[in-house]
C-alpha cells in the first residue's frame, strides 16, 4: 500500500524542526503513483474508502504479481519534538 497526501509531510515536520522551514520541492500535488506502479509493470489501483480498500486488498492477495494500493490522506504534520 502506498498512501498518498500529496506531499512529504514529514519532511516539513524535520524542517520546522531544525528551523529551516519553506524547504522546496516537498509539495506533490501530482504526483500519481498508480499510473507509476502501472509504468513498472504492476496491478495499481487508488481506493476512495475502507470497502473499496478491503476488496482491493483481498484481490491482491488473489493476484498473480505484485499489486500497489493507492490510499489517499489528507496531509498532517506529524509532531517530531
Amino acid at each position: 500500500m502506498a498512501f498518498r497526501n500529496g506531499a512529504y509531510e514529514i519532511l516539513k515536520s524535520f524542517a520546522l524542526l531544525e528551523k529551516t522551514p519553506g524547504v522546496p520541492g516537498l509539495d506533490l500535488p501530482g504526483l500519481d503513483i498508480e499510473a507509476l506502479g502501472r509504468g513498472f509493470g504492476l496491478r495499481a489501483v487508488t481506493v476512495d474508502g475502507t470497502e473499496s480498500l478491503a476488496k482491493e486488498f483481498n484481490a491482491a492477495l488473489e493476484a498473480d504479481g505484485p499489486t500497489v494500493i493507492v490510499v489517499p490522506t489528507k496531509p498532517e504534520l506529524p509532531f517530531l519534538g
